[in-house]
Order: structure tokens, then sequence, then C-alpha cells
């Protein structure tokens, strides 16, 4: 298993960023690669990934020095070992509401004893023709990373228990299901959705933890670096979207 250096810079409160890729265009990742983002989040919840495309796409990772963090479609044991068993570095698991949630989200993704992870010979281990059974659960335990995404208004009342949780790497904040939740749905920069905001940040600050957030369009990294926040995350989608507006606009009389 090789470093994590994802995991290395969550330790020390670096800035990072990251691409969210929800096609299975391997060519996206080696770009994101290339472009020196510090991970990509290939998103096995929101789009028509299959656990064959991200196998694909943490191959491309691989290749490319990137960091692949995989968001899984739910938070069950079962779900997050097929991904783990590809060669993800880690998981984004969604909708983490409680303290329970996330030491399961843990559970899930670390070997004993830490956790419960299933161990086979699957290509996350060399299919057991690399290093000793024994260090790779080392190194498997010590590198991979577990995000939490922070969308609903429990998630917000339960923040502190869920930053607090060993094993916990980072929190996203899932602005726009939240909305949902907060009953202003789609108004991401509503008073509710933005004091929510703030308490997971401040409470993140305080305990330790980093925080992440997505960057839309029209926003600057930096407006949300100068917050406190660790981890910047914008779609690929937005990113093709915005360079094509620009094209089209500079081709205009």
């Amino acid at each position: 298993m090789y470093k994590n250096s994802l995991k290395e810079k969550l330790k020390n409160n670096k800035r990072i960023k990251g691409c969210i890729i929800q096609a299975a265009l391997p060519a996206l990742v080696e770009i994101c690669g290339l472009c020196k983002f510090d991970f990509v989040f290939i998103d096995a919840e929101h789009g028509p990934l299959s656990t064959g495309d991200c196998e694909n796409l943490v191959r491309a990772a691989e290749v490319s020095d990137i960091i692949p963090i995989i968001r899984v479609p739910q938070n069950i044991p079962e779900v997050i070992l097929s991904y783990m068993d590809i060669g993800g570095m880690g998981i984004i698991a969604p909708d983490i509401s409680c303290k329970e949630d996330a030491e399961a989200a843990v559970r899930a993704v670390k070997y004993h004893p830490y956790g419960e992870r299933g161990l086979s010979a699957t290509r996350s281990s060399k299919y057991g023709l690399g290093e000793p059974i024994s260090e790779y659960i080392v190194e498997a335990n010590n590198e991979t990373v577990v995000l939490a995404v922070i969308e609903s208004q429990k998630a917000i009342e339960n923040i502190a228990e869920i930053l607090s949780v060993e094993g916990i790497d980072g929190v996203l904040i899932g602005t726009s299901d939240l909305s949902q939740s907060l009953g202003v749905a789609g108004q991401t920069n509503h008073a509710k959705v933005l004091e929510a905001f703030d308490k997971a940040l401040n409470l993140g600050l305080k305990i330790g933890k980093p925080i992440g957030a997505v960057v839309r369009a029209g926003e600057k990294p930096e407006k949300y670096f100068n917050m406190g926040v660790n981890i910047v995350l914008i779609s690929a989608y937005s990113l093709f979207a915005s360079a094509s507006k620009m094209f089209i606009k500079s081709c205009q009389k």
C-alpha cells in the first residue's frame, strides 16, 4: 500500500483541493493528477458510477499520483467494503447524523483492532502478492481516510460528537441537502444554512478537525480558506461548464 499524502495534509491542517468526479472517464482523473489536485472525490452516490467504474478511476489515480477517495452510496459495511477492496484510499460517508453513524463508518473502513472490515486477497491488498498481510493491515489502518458528510439538521445538532469520533479525519458540509433539512430547500445562502455552516466550522476549528466545502460557480476558494475551511471541492462538471461558457463568450462578436 502506498503513502496517503491526503492523510498527512489533513493531520497538518493544510489547504486541500479536491475535484469531484461523477463520470466514468479515467482521463478526468489523470488530468486532476497532472493539474496537482490533492485528491479526487469519486462520487458513487450521485451519478451512474458502478463499482467497476470506480475501480478504473482508482487505477487512473494511482498512475497519476493523486489520492482516490470514494463517496459511497450508503453508510453500510458491505457497501463500503466493496469500494475499499478495489483500492480506494478512504471513503466519504454520506448523511452522517450522529456519533453512532460516524463510528460505524470508521469500523467499516478499518481492520482489527480499530474496526471490522472484512479481510481478503483483493486489489487493495495486491491480491495477497504484496507485503505480508500483517504489514498490510497496519498500513491500511494508518493510511485510510474517513470523511463524514454533514447534511442534516440532526447532524448539526450532533456535530460536536461526530467531530470527536476517533478515526474521523474531517467533515464535509453538504449545504444543498442541509438546506432541505432546514426547510429552505436550494437556498444555500439562507441565514439558517449559513448559521449551521458556521457552527460546524467553529467546532471543527476548536476540536482541530478539518472542515470541507464545495466551491460553487462564481465563488473563489480563498473565501473559504479565509473562513478557516481546510478542504475545498469543485465538480469536474462545474469546471467544464465554466470553461465552456468562457470559451463561447470569447467567440462572440
